[in-house]
């Protein structure tokens, strides 16, 4: 009965589900807030190039493209962080997070891909 007491709800030690589950959602969701404020930096750099040399940089949408990676984040903060869940719902939820993640991805590839075009002089 004490044993049960100090082990999570599928078997494993508190400490370990601690280690394993709990740490691995919040880094994951730190690292997707960096990722997004790092594409926002390079967004306010390109504006900042296009303010300087009067190039035009589309700078707008390397701001608006990585918003996937944000809605990517708070959803899986919300099943992981706030409700406890060791991975994202079956069924939509983790298919809508991982498509919002995969299109922001690529949108923020192809605008950065673009402004190193601008700064090449292409």
């Amino acid at each position: 009965m004490i044993m049960l007491l100090g082990m999570a709800s599928f078997g494993i030690e508190a400490r370990d589900y601690q280690l394993l589950v709990i740490l691995p959602n919040y880094l994951l969701i730190v690292g997707a807030v960096v990722l997004w404020l790092a594409f926002v930096i390079l967004g306010i750099i390109a504006r900042r190039y296009e303010i300087v040399l009067g190039e035009r940089t589309n700078w707008q949408f390397m701001m608006f493209a990585p918003t996937g990676i944000l809605a990517f984040a708070a959803i899986q903060l919300v099943y992981c962080g706030i409700r406890g869940n060791m991975m994202l719902p079956k069924g939509g939820m983790n298919y809508l997070a991982y498509l919002l993640f995969f299109i922001s991805g690529s949108l923020s590839l192809l605008a950065n891909y673009r402004f190193y075009k601008v700064t090449k002089g292409k």
